[in-house]
């Protein structure tokens, strides 16, 4: 198609043209999202030969519904009006039709038996059928009525692609960009980039502004911005204002050097590959990509990565992964405080994941009814859940919250809980959560190890807000994929994951069908604060309370202070409190105190207490500023306390 003859002077007829074929493998689904947009045609090519294959039929519709959730609905009604008769009846023609519009195309025909008396066409379109009938009557919609073919790679002469490509030009006529007005100055700008394309893939935002200052007509920086966002709407090339360093002119390119790093395993090769054995296999397993990896690949593609002999080979390799974080292929991991070394991942993909849980998610936590309280699932119902959305949401919590590591005894380096369809994050100290993805379903659980269950009701609020917020962004904003739409349920807590029943999400209590009992609704604005009438404690266990004292001295003393501690003292061995008393210290004292208190009581001896009570006597004032002692004398110095 793209070596045909073209009459450059006739305007009415011809437009650029930018070709794309998806990559197959189920590693590159998540890449696709950066290339599909709503002004395209989509040729979908599907074996009719396997048209019984049910898992032939479930790619089949996972296309038609990916490209269903690009469909700009509000702009059906508004089509722009197109400048000849002709091109006006063909547009009337296909008002019950969905842009972007879908041509099949039904390959193998040669492999495809007819029944008795049923010609080649007829079974061939019942083969067709076949995958269309599951399909959701909106996607349905996409598919154009007067174009499907049938070929054979092996029987048909060229004249039968010839006239597809012909009737892909007249479907084209019919889009709403099709005669858009584009201004002069473009052109001479996207010409001028078509050569420098020729040479470098991938060019700076300062030489892309210096080239569109010395053409004839030049543009300035509004206009320029104008032109970025216009080209990357069309998929052209790529620029994101967030990341305005470089702009990727080839985008077939990005498509290339995805491939090298989001690597099928039939992509892996190189001799090198066999020192980092483990590492691979965490690639390709775990979705895991380490430092030494993320190399090997970049070396083992120069002719991808490295575009002129005295050019630094990893010159571009930071643009191309923030690229990627942008689209949430790869995950740049949240760590904690502890030591990071070289052999932490550099990176998450998701994608990659195909690892699934040896056995339950919760039996892997042990989480049980004694050890651990689970709040009611959280579920994010879809018609059609895209598979790359849960991607990007465990992009964004994995901003958010690190990743838990599965406790696994006896193992030193404790496995991340990121598996297919399943991933565990740390919230609180004691608190974890946890996100399921089931067929057209996300769920969502708090899990809280600790003994009291002392979650404030805001946090689950937080974590509601911060989900749907999230999955909105995603849809409306970041990919406008304008027919995805969503409903929040209920379940049970107590319910396995693939087994929830839903309740409306905005009633603060719900009655449960499994448990026959009311349940309260932590993730409702108006859910009740749960009151607890005695603090839990098991037999043998016992009370701590540190008292602190701050005295002072001279006109800063505090009289009577040592009576409050003395009155302190005998209430608290009333209620058999083990008491530790403190006085006059510095802030370096107080810190080292507290963390000796951790220590010994609160983590090497924490089965003993039931509660933990902090008392500190000093001067103050309204604003929660308390005085200690200061090493330099008996004035004393502010810290700043936090009120409840």
């Amino acid at each position: 198609m793209l070596k045909s003859n073209v009459d450059l002077h006739d305007k009415e007829e011809y437009a650029t043209l930018f070709l794309w074929d998806f990559a197959g493998d189920e590693e590159f689904y998540h890449t696709h999202q950066t290339f599909l947009s709503p002004d395209a045609i989509y040729l979908v090519v599907t074996k009719l030969n396997e048209a019984d294959d049910k898992h032939a039929q479930e790619m089949f519709q996972l296309w038609m519904n990916s490209i269903h959730c690009y469909c700009r609905l509000d702009d059906q009604k508004n089509k722009a009006e197109s400048n000849t008769g002709e091109m006006h009846e063909r547009m009337i023609a296909k008002d019950d039709c969905l842009d972007p519009p879908v041509v099949l195309v039904g390959s193998h025909r040669d492999k495809v038996e007819p029944s008795s008396g049923q010609t080649i066409e007829d079974a061939c379109r019942d083969c067709l059928d076949k995958y269309v009938e599951d399909v959701s009557a909106d996607a349905r919609r996409h598919i154009s009525d007067q174009y499907e073919y049938f070929i054979s790679s092996t029987e048909d002469k060229s004249s039968v692609f010839q006239l597809i490509r012909q009737n892909l030009l007249n479907l084209a006529t019919t889009m709403k960009t099709w005669n858009q007005d584009y201004p002069i100055k473009f052109i001479q700008l996207e010409k001028c980039l078509q050569e420098k394309k020729k040479e470098l893939p991938i060019i700076s935002f300062n030489e892309i502004k210096q080239i569109s200052t010395e053409i004839s007509n030049p543009l300035n920086h509004e206009e320029l911005m104008l032109y970025l966002k216009f080209h990357h709407e069309l998929r052209a090339l790529v620029y994101f204002e967030d990341l305005p360093d470089y702009i990727i002119l080839d985008t077939q390119w990005l498509s290339d050097a995805f491939k090298c790093i989001i690597t099928a395993k039939k992509f892996q090769y190189g001799a090198k590959r066999y020192r980092f054995n483990d590492e691979w296999n965490d690639l390709n397993i775990r979705g895991i990509l380490h430092s030494v990896v993320l190399d090997q690949i970049l070396e083992t593609n120069q002719k991808i990565f490295k575009f002129e002999e005295k050019q630094n080979l990893f010159q571009h390799k930071d643009h191309i992964l923030k690229v990627m974080e942008k689209f949430d292929i790869i995950i740049r991991p949240t760590v904690s405080d502890r030591d990071d070394t070289d052999t932490k991942p550099c990176y998450y993909i998701p994608c990659m994941v195909k690892d699934e849980p040896d056995c339950p998610i919760n039996e892997q936590f042990n989480v049980t009814e004694k050890k651990c309280t689970q709040s009611s699932w959280l579920c994010f119902k879809f018609k059609f859940l895209p598979g790359h959305l849960i991607n990007h949401l465990i992009a964004s919590l994995s901003r958010k919250y690190e990743i838990a590591e599965v406790p696994v005894r006896g193992q030193t380096k404790q496995p991340i809980a990121l598996f297919r369809g399943t991933v565990v994050f740390k919230l609180q100290k004691t608190s974890k959560l946890l996100v399921k993805r089931y067929p057209n379903v996300i769920q969502i659980q708090v899990w809280d190890f600790g003994k009291h269950c002392n979650i404030e009701r805001c946090f689950f609020k937080d974590i509601n807000d911060f989900v749907t917020e999230e999955i909105n962004t995603i849809i409306s904003k970041r990919f406008k994929m304008t027919t995805i739409k969503f409903d929040k349920m209920l379940g049970c807590s107590l319910a396995e994951p693939d087994c929830v029943t839903g309740f409306y999400e905005q009633d603060a209590d719900y009655f449960c069908e499994m448990c026959k009992e009311t349940h309260i609704n932590e993730w409702s604005d108006h859910a009740p604060i749960q009151k607890l009438d005695v603090y839990k404690k098991e037999p043998g266990q016992k009370g701590l309370v540190l008292i602190v004292n701050f005295m002072f001295r001279g006109d800063k003393r505090r009289i009577g202070s040592d009576t409050d501690v003395e009155n302190l003292t005998k209430f608290f061995s009333k209620l058999q409190y083990q008491i530790e008393c403190r006085s006059d210290m510095t802030k370096k004292d107080l810190q080292d105190c507290f963390q000796d208190i951790e220590r010994e009581y609160l983590t090497e001896k924490t089965e003993d207490y039931h509660s933990f009570i902090c008392v500190i006597m000093s001067h103050g004032n309204e604003v929660s500023h308390l005085y200690i002692l200061s090493p330099s004398g008996p004035k004393g110095q502010g810290v700043n306390f936090a009120t409840a």
